[in-house]
Parts: structure tokens; sequence; C-alpha cells
């Protein structure tokens, strides 16, 4: 209904200006929210009043007049500033329960996206630990807004970006050669000061003890004098062998690596690629992104170190790429991975990080567009903390000290439907509080106990009808018998799905859908309170049975966007 609204506008247009070039996709069409003002609107006149010349209610009332004879509109009229406000017939409004019931899982997708593709990289943890529920928002968002591009059209590339080098992960080697050694000697005693201290460095050096025994132990090595933590790794590299220690190090990381796909495999969430840090040190890779930085004047050298003109391109200073030491810092290996990036030919690049990280966008987009050259985009989307709750208590939390809950262990107590769902419930860039008593509840302060109860309760009377021997029969002409204010409210919610899909999309705010799946929950537990869906007259039946199964049918699909199953009873 709205691309025939559009395409009258658009004809109406040109016949008050042949010469106008409006295209239709600049035209926006709504569905309005009270009905007293239509079933659906647009601010077109308000919009382009002025390539016009004339006020928004004068061209508003040219456009209607001009506007050609259609069988769905019933009237139009001119409201507010300049509104355009659109009746339909009845038989119009029923025409989307007919294609819900034709298009089925496929219901709401369209094709903005086609051949454009994208590569949404998130999640990307450090390999220092396991994942905790800190993760777990951005975790849920990113997989949520890559299923709904996909019902857009877009080609979606999901990567996880692997921090495996550097000084990090230099301390998470140390931390487990620690633990490591006490078990070998009970005596041994380690200060865990600017260490990692979690259980799980425990369980690493206990794995590595059993396969290696005494293939990375060191004599007295509680004994060395540390002055800083620099030393220290250096001093370890050097009487165990660089090699030997990259060999500990890799253990670790891959241990933790696989901790934290399972995690992600408990959350539904599979990635496409698995991109390395270290890949970019290996075959000159880093070495020939600051050879081309230097080459075209990004980058000057200041005390002995290698700085990068970051200022030029939007931060707030210049940042150094390669420490007086030679060390390199992690925004050159970033920069090497955007550049990669840029190189496998995405139309859009998208990175979901932590809002903590909202320092780094500039020199990042920066750094991103001297390699696109305008060909691809880069969109950086932060995400808020989520404070985790029991009732009214909140859970502090310190990853260093090994003090948090992990992903894990939410997604075992409350389940995947809920975590999903509550991660995502709010707009990304809003704190957000995760309350798991709440999320554990069966009850309708449970937002998806109350989704998923709605589903049910439709299943339920699809069983009852077919025991009762009143099976379903689709017939389109029966769908007039609909008159109730509930069922023309479902009808109505049941329209703005394929607008909210885009919606999400374009704004890549998946919340939209969760918000959309509340309200229509809302409405068919409103309904099933009120009215009896198997009456005795099979035509209004078959009519209020095509209205739930389109319900259900919707319901169905957005839980697969949001990753939530939608069970049958409960």
């Amino acid at each position: 209904m709205k691309n025939i609204i559009k395409d009258l506008i658009i004809k109406s247009l040109s016949k008050i200006d042949k010469s106008s070039n409006i295209s239709i996709e600049s035209i926006e069409v709504s569905i309005c929210k009270d009905k007293k003002f239509g079933d659906f609107s647009s601010n077109v006149s308000m919009k382009f009043a002025h390539l016009y010349d004339l006020k928004p209610r004068d061209l508003a009332r040219k456009i209607i007049h001009e506007i050609e004879e259609n069988d769905n509109i019933l009237k139009i009229e001119v409201a507010g500033p300049g509104f355009i406000n659109f009746f339909v017939s009845k038989n119009t409004q029923f025409e989307i329960i007919e294609k819900i019931l034709e298009d089925k899982t496929s219901f709401g997708k369209n094709k903005e996206g086609n051949n454009k593709k994208i590569l949404i990289e998130f999640v990307s943890a450090n390999p220092t630990g396991p994942l905790h529920v800190g993760h777990g928002r951005g975790a849920a968002f990113g997989d949520c807004l890559s299923n709904i591009l996909k019902e857009n059209g877009y080609e979606i590339s999901k990567e996880y970006y692997v921090n495996d080098a550097g000084k990090q992960i230099d301390i998470l080697t140390l931390s487990v050669l620690q633990r490591y050694h006490e078990l070998i000697d009970n005596n041994y005693d380690f200060n865990y000061e600017d260490l990692y201290k979690g259980e799980y460095v425990w369980d690493i050096a206990a794995e590595i003890h059993r396969k290696h025994e005494k293939n990375f132990f060191i004599e007295n090595l509680n004994s060395m004098k540390i002055n800083n933590i620099d030393d220290y790794i250096s001093s370890v590299k050097n009487i165990l062998s660089e090699k030997k220690f990259n060999e500990v190090k890799n253990l670790a990381v891959n241990f933790i690596q696989v901790n934290i796909k399972k995690t992600l495999i408990l959350s539904g969430i599979n990635f496409d690629s698995w991109f390395f840090e270290s890949s970019l040190l290996r075959d000159n890779n880093l070495k020939k992104v600051i050879s081309f930085l230097s080459n075209n004047n990004h980058t000057y050298e200041k005390d002995n170190a290698l700085w990068f003109k970051s200022q030029q391109i939007g931060d707030e200073k210049d940042r150094v790429l390669i420490k007086e030491n030679k060390d390199h810092t992690y925004l050159s290996t970033d920069i090497a991975y955007h550049k990669n990036k840029v190189e496998r030919k995405f139309n859009k690049v998208i990175n979901i990080w932590g809002a903590d990280h909202h320092g780094y966008v500039p020199r990042i987009k920066g750094a991103f567009n001297i390699f696109s050259k305008g060909e691809s985009d880069l969109i950086i989307l932060l995400v808020q903390f989520a404070n985790l709750f029991r009732g009214k208590d909140k859970i502090s939390m310190s990853t260093r000290s090994g003090n948090f809950i992990t992903l894990e262990q939410l997604l075992k107590e409350v389940g995947k439907d809920a975590t999903r769902f509550f991660y995502i419930a709010r707009k990304s860039d809003q704190h957000m509080d995760f309350d798991i008593e709440l999320a554990k509840s069966n009850n309708s302060n449970n937002p998806v106990y109350y989704i998923q109860y709605a589903h049910a309760r439709i299943c339920s009377i699809f069983k009852q009808s077919i025991e009762n021997g009143m099976q379903f029969s689709f017939n389109k002409d029966y769908l007039e018998l609909l008159s109730k204010e509930e069922e023309m409210k479902i009808i109505k919610k049941l329209s703005s799905y394929p607008d909210i899909i885009k919606k999400s999309a374009e704004k890549y705010e998946p919340h939209l859908l969760t918000n959309y799946m509340r309200e229509l929950a809302q409405e068919i537990h409103s309904y099933y309170n009120k009215f009896q869906i198997l009456v005795d007259d099979s035509k209004l039946r078959n009519a209020r049975l095509a209205l739930i199964e389109a319900s259900r049918y919707v319901l169905k699909n957005s839980g697969r966007i949001i990753g939530i199953n939608m069970p049958d009873k409960m």
C-alpha cells in the first residue's frame, strides 16, 4: 500500500510541474499511529514545498487535487502544517494477512541491500580470559544486526578480530607460567599484581602441566628480581627462550579461544571468519603498511619514535605507531587490519566497539579513509556497558582480578533467549541494567516470556481447532468479518512489520524489533483475553484464525532474527 501511495504522489507532483525530478525513493509514507488521522501519512509537501515556491499546506492541497482516483483510497486529507493523510478501504487493510500467509517465513524481507557486501566485526575480545557478561551485549547486538541486514538483502560476513599479539598476551603468558610453577612446586609463591588471577589461569596451567610436564620449568623463577612488568617479560623470555615462551603463549591463547568459541555457540553466534593480529606481523605485512604511510607523508619521527599524523584526519593529537624500543603499538596493527578490510572490497565495513573506545574512533576512521579513498564506508557503532543485577543488588566485577561472571555462566543460568533479548532491548548507546531474576521469571513482567507465551497461545488455539474438527481453511472473502477494534489493531501492527525491518537496518537499531515484538504480543494477549477465536460461525472462525496465523508467522520471523525460540507450548 505504501508503494501505491508513493506512486500516486509522484504522478501528482509531475502533473503540478512536469520538470519535477523528485524520486520515488525520497517520498516518505508512514503508518499513522492514531486512526483518526487515517491509515497512512506523508510529509512530502513540507519536504518539497520550497521547490514549488508554495507553502506546505498549499502544496498538499494541490497534490490531493491532482491525485488520480484509486479503489484502495477512501479519502485524503490535509492535516497540521501540511501532512497528507490517506484513509484506505477496509479490504485493502486485510491484504496484509493474505500476503503474510503467502510469504510465510519470507514476509518482511526486502532487496534494499542486494549486491552489496558488508563486513561486521564484533566481540573481538582479547584472548586473555573467557568472555564475561560485559562482552555479551556487543555479541548479541552484532549478531542481531547481522540478521537484520540479511533480511534487507545484504550479503553479510561476520568477523572476530583476535588480538593475539602485544603486551597483554605476554602478561597472560607470565600469569600462566607462574601458576604452572606453583603446580610443579607448591613452595613457589608469586606476586600477581598486574597479572591475571582468574580461575581459568589455573585451568590453562594445569592443561600445560599435564601435556608438557616440566618442559617450561625455570629454576628459581620466584626469586627473580622484578623492577617492572616489561623487564620481567624480557627476563623470562631470555631464560626460557623466545621459542618456548611463544609455545606457552600459543597454548594459552588457543585454550582461551576454544572457550570463547564454545561460549559464542551457546549464544547462538557463529562467525564466518577469525582474523588474527599475529598474521599482520608475518610476511612483513605491518612493515608494508608503515612504509606506505611514511611514503605518503602520513608519519614523522620524534623522540626516536614514529608518529602517525592523526590530528590531520580528525584525532585530537598525533599518535605513536612505532615506539622508541621499536615495538609496534596497537594502533599500528589496527591500521594494518583496516587496510586489509579495505582490500577485501566490501561496500561497507561495520565495527562494533565498547563505548570506552569512543576516543579511538577518529584515528581509525581517518586511517581507513586513507586506504579506501571513498570506495568503502566505515561505520563504527558504540555499545554501552551493561550493569548486572540480582533483583535490586548490583553485581560488581573486575576482569584483571578474576572477579567476574562469565557469559557462559549467565547463559546457563538465564538461557540463550532471555540473554540475547535483554541485551538488545535498549538502544545500544544507552546504559542498561540486566536483572538476572527478571530474566529467569515466568510471568508477564519478563518480556521474553510474554512474547513466547503469545506464540504458544496461538499454537494452542490451532491444536484445539484440530482436536475439535475445526480445521483452518483460508478464504480472503471472510476477512471482512474482522471488525473489532482489537482485530484492526493487530492488522495495523502486522502492516508495520516490513517498515520495522527496514528502519532497524537503516538506523542500526535492533531494539526497534524487540519493541515491536512486545507491542505485537500485547495486542495478541488483549485479543485472546477478550474474544473467542474458535466460534461456531465457520466464516468468522476462519477469519480470526487467519489473523492469528499471520501473527504467528511474524512472531516466528522476528524471533529468528533476534535469535530466540518460539515454543509451541509453555
